[in-house]
Order: structure tokens, then C-alpha cells, then sequence
């Protein structure tokens, strides 16, 4: 069998917006800093020019490499069967407003064509992902309450469940002691792989099924929002024997799952936020996903000044700050 080529360490993200918030800007730059990457592709609309954000990018990160968005080009770079589908299901998802899921076709479309690692820009890299880039490719699992199989049954059974487990992580979401608490209770919830960091050479099979899956799917959308993103591969990582794939535990870059992530933005003493960070972050944790749902209701820096400030107080704030700017916050009272 001849080897396959390394997943080239080549990071992607996408904004398809016309502003771009300091979250993005630290999630970007954090890659910059701690991944030692060739490249850094930013997949984005001809408005984010001149957004101060993106500007700030663009002076900071020289290997930063900004492309404005071209699904028809690149669904014809693809030569795939199911391009006019795709075209079709981009314009239903807009029209719907559903840009998470245009998302989840940009994402999987680029890394097909390139290959290349994509986050998200609710992530905070904090070191170099060297040891995965000998797959062809890599999913990270995350704990979630409903994955597809579950949804996909639709049993009325599965609320005797959920329900408790849905209070349990929310109580353990807000509590001083929950991060233990969760811990100690997460083999309870489903393991699922996510889309939110992933890697892969270009061609590599998964991508181009999920893809086609995409093409057929989009609208079921309304009813069910990850349809075209984590559960399509969830659904073709058990129907398919995809031999060069590795599957990744949730230390790796989901150590805390949905909701759950709210401990990151919770105010702490700083020897709490010490404890809390080795509690949670380990030496195979390559980058943590935040998850910005519910994002009014966290916290979150909006500027340099206000990140100085939380990062004395809140874990996410201080990690940030630590990943982004290890010689200091460039900011002073």
C-alpha cells in the first residue's frame, strides 16, 4: 500500500461576515503563536477589508493568508457529481439564514481541495498540533447529549435520559465545584465527533462522502441544525471503514463539552483559576473549543484592555492571554 501524504500543517478558518469580533482575532493569532504554522487561510467575504480586526491580522500574522469566498470555482476545482446541488443547497441554507451550515459546506469543500487543518474561531490553540499530522486524517470527540443515532431514532424513551442530563451539566455548568463534578458523570453522555477542529489531506475520502451527504441533506436544516456538519460524519464514520482516520478522545481539543464551556468564563481567585487550569487542560490538549453559544451570556473580552482585565480573573481571559501575547497583553492602565 503506497503511504499516504501527511495532513499539511496548513490551518483554515472561515468568517463569512462583514465584521469580525476580537474573539476571532485572538483564535487566529493564538494559532500564529503556538502552532508554528506554514500558513494560516482565512476564508472570507470581499467586506471584511478595512474591519479593524482583520487589519490587525493582516499587520500581525505575515503568513496569514486571506481568500474571499468562491463556492462556484472551488465546487468546480472539485470535479464532484453533486456540484449543482451544492450551489443549490448554498443559496437554501442563506435564505434561511443558516450560516453555520454554509459554513460546514466552505470548511469541508477547502480542506477536500487542499487538505489542512480548520478550526473554529470559537478555539484557543495552545500548542502544535505536529503529533496528528502523520494521519490523513483526524476527528475530535466531544460529550454531547443527542448525537445523530439518537436523533436519528427519535424515541420518545430518550427525554427519561436527557432530561437529567441536561440539568446535571447545567447545575455543573455554573457551580464553583462542577468541573470535577462533570468529570466524574461525563461517561454518561454520548462521545461524538464534532466538525469544529479537524484535519485531513486533500482528497481524503471522508470529505468528499460528507460532501455528497451535504448535497442531500440540506434541507432537513430547519428541523435539525448540525444535520450537515457533525452528525453527516458521525452517520459516515459508522457506515464506512475509512482507514486513514484517527478518531481523538475529548482531552484533545474538547475537554469541557457544550455548556460546559461557561466554566471557562466564570470569575475566580488566581490560585482557583490555576487549579482549574490543570484540572482541565493537559499535556494532549492541543487547542480548547470554547463554544460561542450563549456567547451574550459569557463574558468575553472585546478589546485588549478588557482581556489585561480578565485575565486576572477568568480562565479563558488568562489562557488567551498567555497563547496570544506571552510577552504581555499590549496594554497599559
Amino acid at each position: 500500500m503506497t503511504p499516504h501524504p501527511p495532513i499539511p500543517n496548513r490551518f483554515i478558518f472561515v468568517w463569512d461576515d462583514n465584521f469580525l469580533p476580537y474573539t476571532a482575532y485572538l483564535a487566529i493569532r493564538a494559532v500564529a503563536q503556538r502552532a508554528e504554522p506554514e500558513s494560516i487561510t482565512l476564508l472570507k467575504t470581499p467586506e471584511l477589508d478595512g474591519v479593524p480586526n482583520f487589519e490587525r491580522l493582516r499587520r500581525e500574522i505575515p503568513c496569514l493568508v486571506p481568500i474571499n469566498i468562491n463556492l462556484p470555482a472551488w465546487l468546480e476545482e472539485s470535479q464532484l457529481p453533486c456540484q449543482q446541488e451544492l450551489l443549490a443547497a448554498n443559496d437554501f441554507l442563506k435564505a434561511g439564514n443558516y450560516y453555520a451550515s454554509v459554513s460546514d459546506l466552505l470548511r469541508a469543500l477547502y480542506l477536500y481541495l487542499h487538505g489542512g487543518i480548520y478550526l473554529d474561531t470559537d478555539t484557543l490553540t495552545l500548542r502544535p498540533f505536529t503529533p496528528l499530522l502523520g494521519q490523513g486524517g483526524f476527528l475530535a470527540e466531544e460529550h454531547i447529549l443527542v448525537d445523530s443515532k439518537t436523533w436519528l431514532e427519535n424515541s420518545p424513551l430518550r427525554y427519561f435520559r436527557t432530561s437529567p442530563l441536561t440539568l446535571a451539566r447545567k447545575v455543573c455548568s455554573e457551580a464553583s465545584w462542577g468541573v470535577p463534578a462533570f468529570q466524574a458523570i461525563s461517561p454518561l453522555y454520548r462521545r461524538a465527533v464534532h466538525n469544529a477542529t479537524m484535519g485531513f489531506r486533500a482528497r481524503h475520502p471522508l470529505m468528499r462522502d460528507a460532501l455528497t451527504r451535504m448535497s442531500n441533506r440540506f434541507h432537513l436544516v430547519p428541523k435539525r441544525r448540525p444535520i450537515l456538519g457533525p452528525d453527516a460524519l458521525q452517520d459516515l464514520i459508522v457506515e464506512n471503514q475509512y482507514e486513514e482516520l484517527a478518531i481523538l478522545p475529548p482531552q484533545h481539543f474538547s475537554p469541557l463539552g457544550p455548556t460546559m464551556t461557561y466554566q471557562y468564563f466564570h470569575h475566580r481567585s488566581p490560585k482557583a483559576l490555576t487549579s482549574l487550569e490543570r484540572r482541565i487542560v493537559g499535556d494532549d490538549t492541543y487547542a480548547i473549543h470554547w463554544s460561542n453559544n450563549g456567547t451574550l451570556a459569557k463574558a468575553v473580552p472585546k478589546n485588549d484592555a478588557e482581556l489585561l482585565n480578565l485575565s486576572r480573573s477568568q480562565l479563558f481571559s488568562s489562557m488567551a492571554a498567555r497563547a496570544v501575547f506571552p510577552g504581555g497583553v499590549p496594554y497599559s492602565e
